[in-house]
């Protein structure tokens, strides 16, 4: 049986139910608190973790799976109780004036229902939950892409209709901690969006800045950008890769005003390569500046444009008078947000390997250790930059002395770094390091970090959950960071409650979303950490959560590709919020920034979110003006 990634978007229609093709399901009209109450109160009931959903098996089988089979027991108990599955076809959603019109309860073709006696007679269990045989694809069905939709019935009476909509499920991960090498290096963290492991550790530096367009202006020469370059003292540091994303504002043709922000930009990056000989990797991506617009012009006196298609606004902005009212706000639009990433000048260029050898053999008899480190860190630099083999590290031999325990930790924490999947070995080498420095905050500080990592990996280590809180709270005593502290625990109970939830303690589950959801606004995040803070209360059903963990990185041109995309599968089933001009900048934002992604949320459950999306008037539109 499939795991199940099923969200559910409950809809109760007001429609009656006509005689043809229905089966002998019957309309509860003005009794519906009389005859769908018990039913109602189990589903409103239920915990949040308690989910199902329907799928059809490779048989062409249709099953009801739930994930917590004693709720089956709660929702059917009487001989007329029962399901019946909605087919409803890809087709009903083709582009047209409007979305397709409900004149029934359901919206495909209905399947003959399935009562109690007939679900327990066939039922298949596994480690994820149980399903039954609730009916069979029918072979004309199959010409097309589908999708099943659930009917719960009461004595014969429908009391609710489900649409389901595929969340996309990343693997959430702890909050990054980082270790101490000679500063908190942060590194070794697992890519939650694509299920892989970033090799590289994440020490260079990143510069973000904006640099607005003038209106008339296409080309941008050193000279323009010199005193940029100046003030963000480059210097010391070798451009490795330029990001530039850049906005043209909305009037104008669309094809017109992706050329001319691709060419500026362009002239960007050709004016910071020549303040460097070292060939500089760039990405260059253009789009028109939506989302600000239908922010921004919500507070003039057009508000009324927000309301309207993308090709009503370009074509209200011809006018002169409307262009000029305008254009204080459009001239905010227009800009590119520019990403630099650095890596700091080697001052040991010249120096050969065997150089190094002896030079940090050199430093340990003068018991240099400063000397030692930069030659130490130089290695690292080269390691990352695949000028050296990692196994190099290994013939600069340091002594199991006090003096350079530092050097010791640095390392440990690099080799983690280069393969975090092993994180018993780099424990058991800090416990021996501590017996060198028991009171060492750094050494205790990546002891308590790899702890972490070998207790979620299942390594052969013996994890006291209390003891290990109490060595945590430990660390403020030896001047860690409370911040940082205050990680660490969050990261706790994000351990304990999947321990909690194991257990079938849904109590003591909830104390600790409690206690992240309170604390985690108290500590830097970066957009990853919001990012896989969202999808592990998402883990959970905790959609609200997840929701307002990760809406205050979307509403802006300069959101992340993923974050902005998680929040669209967190809230696009949502008509309240799809509605609003704010929205609908978001939505063209994500259609701006990655339109093969954006058009695939329509696709058929299990390769988009849903098609059942398109009832929405605002998305059928916006899907059919960009994606058919």
């Amino acid at each position: 049986m499939r795991e199940l990634l099923l969200a559910c978007h409950f809809v109760l229609l007001p429609f009656s139910i006509q005689a043809q093709g229905t089966w002998d399901i019957k309309d509860p009209g003005n009794d519906r608190a009389e005859r769908c109450g018990e039913c109602m109160a189990v589903l409103q009931g239920r915990p949040k973790e308690v989910q199902f959903g329907l799928f059809a098996d490779e048989n062409d089988d249709i099953w009801f799976v739930l994930n917590y089979p004693a709720y089956f027991d709660q929702l059917f108990k009487r001989s007329g109780d029962g399901i019946a599955v909605d087919l409803v076809p890809r087709s009903r959603y083709a582009c047209g004036d409007a979305p397709p019109v409900q004149a029934s309860f359901h919206k495909g073709d209905l399947l003959k229902p399935v009562y109690l006696p007939d679900l327990k007679r066939i039922r298949k269990d596994s480690e994820v939950g149980s399903a039954w045989k609730v009916g069979r694809v029918p072979a004309s069905a199959k010409k097309e892409d589908f999708e099943l939709n659930l009917v719960i019935l009461r004595d014969r009476y429908v009391c609710y209709y489900n649409s389901f909509y595929d969340l996309a499920r990343y693997r959430w991960d702890l909050l990054n901690m980082g270790l101490y090498m000679d500063t908190l290096t942060y590194g070794g963290s697992f890519d939650t969006t694509r299920t892989s492991t970033m090799k590289t550790i994440l020490r260079r530096k990143a510069l973000h800045f904006t640099i607005p367009f003038q209106k008339n202006k296409s080309e941008y020469s050193p000279e323009d950008l010199k005193p940029l370059y100046d003030s963000l003292r480059l210097t010391d540091h070798t451009i490795k890769r330029i990001d530039i994303e850049a906005y043209s504002s909305v009037e104008g043709p669309e094809a017109r005003n992706i050329e001319l922000q691709q060419k500026r930009a362009q002239s960007i990056v050709n004016a910071m390569q020549s303040f460097q000989k070292p060939g500089i990797q760039t990405t260059v991506k253009a789009s028109e500046n939506w989302v600000e617009f239908l922010r921004d012009v919500l507070l003039t006196s057009n508000a009324d444009l927000a309301a309207l298609p993308k090709p009503e606004i370009k074509k209200r902005l011809l006018d002169k008078r409307t262009a000029e009212l305008l254009e204080p706000i459009l001239a905010h639009h227009r800009k590119a947000l520019v990403t630099l990433e650095l890596t700091r000048k080697d001052g040991l260029a010249g120096l050969s390997e065997e150089q190094i050898i002896r030079q940090f053999e050199q430093a340990i008899v003068d018991k240099n250790v400063a000397r030692a480190r930069e030659l130490q860190n130089t290695v690292f630099e080269r390691i990352m930059d695949e000028e050296l083999p990692s196994t190099f590290l290994d013939k600069l031999n340091v002594p199991e002395q006090r003096e350079f325990a530092g050097l010791t930790n640095s390392r440990i924490a690099f080799r983690y770094f280069e393969d975090p999947r092993d994180a018993l070995e780099a424990y058991n080498a800090l416990l021996e390091l501590k017996r060198l420095l028991p009171g060492d905050a750094h050494v205790n500080y990546n002891l308590c970090a790899i702890r972490f990592r070998a207790w979620l990996q299942g390594a052969a280590i013996t994890v006291d959950p209390e003891q290990f809180k109490r060595d945590i709270e430990a660390l403020r005593g030896m001047g860690v960071a409370e911040p940082l502290v205050k990680r660490m625990l969050i990261n706790h109970c994000i351990i304990m409650a999947e321990a909690h939830i194991g257990a079938g303690d849904f109590a003591k589950k909830d104390e600790n979303m409690k206690y992240i959801f309170r604390n985690y606004k108290s500590i830097p995040m970066s957009n990853t950490d919001h990012l896989s803070l969202a999808q592990y209360f998402a883990s959970y059903a905790n959609y609200d959560k997840a929701i307002d963990v990760v809406e205050p990185l979307v509403a802006t041109v300069y959101a992340d590709e993923d974050p902005l995309f998680y929040y669209l599968n967190l809230t696009i089933i949502d008509p309240n919020k799809t509605k609003t001009a704010p929205f609908r900048g978001i939505l063209l934002n994500a259609l701006n920034k990655n339109k093969p992604r954006y058009c695939g949320l329509f696709d058929t459950f299990g390769k988009g979110i849903t098609f059942q999306l398109l009832d929405d008037p605002v998305l059928f539109k916006t899907y059919c003006e960009n994606c058919r």
